[in-house]
């Protein structure tokens, strides 16, 4: 039997750069697409369309796409708090309509399903929790969330830390919920397997540190920064590069100043997992996180893992990853001087993360995803959920 799914999808996520939710969006869609039990198709807004396909720039292009008759402003704003019209409208006979990105639209005849990816102003470790700007936006996220929850055939949070935000804070029940989790692309896992084959002489350079994530307040730029300094004051001739995007100004400034800190800017998958090998280590230190992809990625690519236990990191990191207090940058420096004094103790962190890694490949939320799909969610049958 096969299953027709339409992506619910706004396109201007398929045409960034290919990071986070965009990268969740590509694979999961493109993924299933490539399932002999599936037929997929996109719906759309149609003003994101070109001539009624999705622009070549997008990671979906090619698809069949369903045009949705208004801007997704005024779908997200209508269907907040109507069911009417009702989105199978636009995608007649498909048997689910599924969101990869947040988006919530109610179906007649359709089953419904909406990926969750993120809690981050809900998070008091988030800075700026108490402004004007955090507090609008829980609001209207709360607002969400209760729809999704409460109307919603499926919910899949990526991660068992977001599933319980969402049954805890607003109602969801479990039986209605499946965490799909995220994948490492290929490219990490191989450029991990050269280095690993290059053997204990693989050359990496024990004064250079990487973080990858932008400099900005809920990736932790305020930890780095204060790393960065106790390090540099600790061990001379260390530096830090910086891989990301969505800098705020003042973080960005700040890191400029610093001659240890060099900013390196976007950097496609294949050419980050090349990078990745060669440096001493990755220092993860994120106010928010709703999964952790960054961690898993530096671990398939053989590079070891600094991390903090706040929000989902300690349940993605595992046990692959050596933790520090993110408040106290001396931590940081005793962990990166042990491990520039001790080579062999940097591989068996190598061994541990590649060995968390392994389970959280794109392979295995397919399938966790095309399962729930095949399963009566509406009745509440219950499925075996395989932790990545």
């Amino acid at each position: 039997m096969t299953l027709r799914v339409a992506a619910h999808v706004d396109v201007r996520y398929t045409t960034r750069l290919p990071t986070g939710v965009d990268k969740h969006i590509a694979r999961m869609v493109r993924g299933l697409a490539t399932c002999p039990r599936f037929d997929v198709s996109v719906v759309a807004p149609r003003n994101q369309l070109v001539g009624g396909d999705l622009p070549q720039a997008s990671s979906l292009h090619g698809l069949p796409v369903d045009p949705i008759p208004f801007s997704n402003r005024f779908g997200r704003l209508l269907w907040a708090v109507s069911d009417v019209p009702p989105i199978d409208r636009f995608c007649p006979g498909v048997d689910w309509v599924w969101s990869p990105q947040e988006l919530w639209a109610p179906a007649r005849h359709a089953r419904t399903a909406v990926t969750v990816h993120g809690s981050t102003y809900f998070e008091p470790s988030f800075p700026g929790y108490h402004s004007a700007t955090a507090r609008f936006e829980r609001a209207r996220m709360a607002w969400f969330f209760r729809r999704i929850c409460r109307c919603a055939d499926l919910v899949l949070p990526v991660s068992h830390y977001l599933e319980r935000f969402l049954i805890d804070s607003f109602g969801l029940r479990p039986e209605r919920s499946m965490v799909v989790g995220n994948g490492v692309d290929k490219a990490f896992f191989s450029a991990g397997d050269a280095a690993i084959a290059a053997g204990p002489g693989v050359r990496y350079d024990p004064n250079r540190v990487l973080v990858v994530g932008g400099l900005n307040g809920w990736d932790g730029a305020d930890r780095v920064l204060a790393s960065a300094d106790a390090l540099a004051e600790r061990i001379p001739g260390l530096e830090i590069d910086v891989v990301g995007t969505m800098d705020d100004p003042r973080s960005l400034a700040a890191c400029q100043r610093r001659p240890t800190i060099r900013h390196l800017g976007f950097r496609p998958p294949a050419e980050l997992a090349a990078m990745m090998p060669q440096y001493l280590a990755l220092l993860y230190l994120p106010n928010v996180e709703s999964f952790g992809i960054v961690a898993l990625e530096a671990m398939a690519a053989a590079l070891p893992v600094l991390a903090c236990r706040l929000t989902a990191v300690p349940e993605t990191a595992g046990d692959g990853a050596w933790y520090v207090d993110e408040n106290r940058p001396d931590e940081v420096v005793e962990a990166v001087a042990t491990l520039r004094a001790d080579p062999v103790l940097r591989r068996s962190w190598v061994q541990r993360g590649r060995q968390r890694a392994a389970g959280f490949t794109w392979e295995a939320c397919l399938e966790r995803l095309a399962r729930a799909f095949g399963r009566d969610a509406a009745a509440g049958t219950s499925v075996e959920i395989v932790s990545p």
